[in-house]
């Protein structure tokens, strides 16, 4: 299952050797295996190091985590068990509209009465502000017109060739993780902006440029706060 937000094209390089002795890979590479880590965390029952990861990933917006974060507070694994919170999680993970999350949404606004309902839209409009689709694609836009700022190379033909790494901190290590910025640029599917082709980054911010302009607040049914589904779903 992709997990990718923006998936416009994976680039292959080989991993770096950050300073500690870490692996600081390129951003997807990064991205996938924190992905895997945390998901094996949650399967070997180990909840605490999931909730961790899951929340790290939660950052640059990852819906199967938010989704994952949603039954731990369904079912009170590392958390304190709140039907609340797990509604509001799992709106924010079918925020794209995928079915699987849509139904486990669903299932889960059916147990609650209309008092923890009334709770429950507030606490999911606060996450859809904070770690919706909008907003993340909002600071992705931001982070790679910064990124593009700081290539310097001589540009000569297609690539900003006098940059050859990272400018972020993509290390993952038993105790150390992918800085969010890393996590975000794999999240569009780039291993770095510094040497990237200039057609693949516009194709990437034309995405991004595109989603903003035509988002609709969420599918969002603002009188109800429920998902509207696509006429084509």
């Amino acid at each position: 299952m992709k997990r990718l937000l923006w998936t416009f094209c994976l680039l292959l390089c080989q991993p770096l050797l950050a300073q500690d002795g870490a692996a600081n890979m390129n951003a997807v590479l990064a991205l996938q295996q924190l992905q895997q880590r945390a998901d094996q965390a949650y399967t070997e029952n180990n909840f605490a190091r999931a909730h961790e990861l899951y929340q790290h990933l939660n950052r640059i917006g990852d819906k199967f985590a938010q989704f994952r974060i949603a039954a731990m507070y369904e079912d009170g694994r590392h958390v304190e068990q709140s039907l609340v919170e797990a509604y509001a999680w799992s709106f924010l993970a079918a925020e794209t509209g995928r079915q699987a999350f849509r139904d486990y949404h669903a299932q889960i606004k059916a147990r609650l009465s209309s008092q923890q309902l009334s709770l429950a839209r507030e606490r999911a409009s606060e996450l859809i502000a904070e770690h919706g689709i909008f907003a993340q694609a909002v600071r992705a836009q931001n982070l790679l017109r910064e990124e593009l700022k700081s290539c310097t190379g001589s540009k000569v033909g297609n690539r900003c060739d006098a940059v050859s790494s990272v400018s972020f901190d993509c290390g993952l290590g038993a105790d150390r993780l992918p800085e969010p910025k890393c996590l975000r640029i794999g999240s569009m599917g780039l291993p770095a902006v510094a040497g990237a082709f200039p057609a693949q980054i516009r194709q990437v911010q034309n995405g991004l440029r595109d989603f903003i302009r035509e988002y609709n607040p969420g599918r969002v049914e603002l009188g109800d706060f429920e998902l509207v589904p696509d006429e084509n779903d």
